[in-house]
């Protein structure tokens, strides 16, 4: 689990491809948000950090959720470049599409259950300021490794601070 922590935050902040001439934006944030796992509703609760120039936003995500016995963790990476771009030149609200990926453990009493999912995502970013924007987002992942669920569905809503 340790290497797969390394190698996300090593390609978060290389994948951006900086050039030395583009501005890199540096953010953190925390999120909220449901989550649906086949058959099993639960809220969830995380942090992100991340990179963005002009065209893609890179970031990794940890999620936890808690519904009745099960408990769920989750590390994914997600990388997205707005969309609609002229259309939405003069407003505050900027729509995105990406995709995501990463690993997810699930424990029921006994049981432990860990694999890799992959997706996409789509969503709307708000931004307030230069400092803060707010992020309404829809991720939907599989797994092919995971014995107890094979897709996944979250409803996020981020709050993100830029540092740099």
């Amino acid at each position: 689990m340790r290497k797969i922590i390394v190698v996300l935050l090593f390609l978060v902040n290389t994948l951006l491809g900086y050039d030395g001439i583009e501005r890199l934006y540096t953010f953190i944030g925390v999120q909220n948000g449901y989550s649906r796992y086949d058959n099993i509703d639960a809220s969830t609760i995380g942090f992100t950090y991340g990179k963005q120039n002009e065209d893609w936003r890179t970031s990794i995500n940890y999620n936890y959720a808690y519904s009745r016995e099960h408990t769920y963790h989750s590390l994914i990476m997600q990388i997205d470049t707005g969309i609609l771009i002229d259309l939405f030149k003069d407003s505050q609200a900027k729509p995105y599409i990406g995709v995501a990926f990463g690993v997810m453990e699930h424990r029921k009493g006994g049981i432990h259950d860990r694999g890799a999912l992959y997706g996409g995502t789509i969503g709307f970013n708000y931004v307030f300021n230069r400092s803060i924007d707010l992020d309404l987002g829809y991720r939907l992942m599989s797994s092919e490794k995971l014995k107890n669920f094979d897709m996944r569905g979250d409803i996020m809503l981020s709050l993100h601070y830029y540092f740099d």
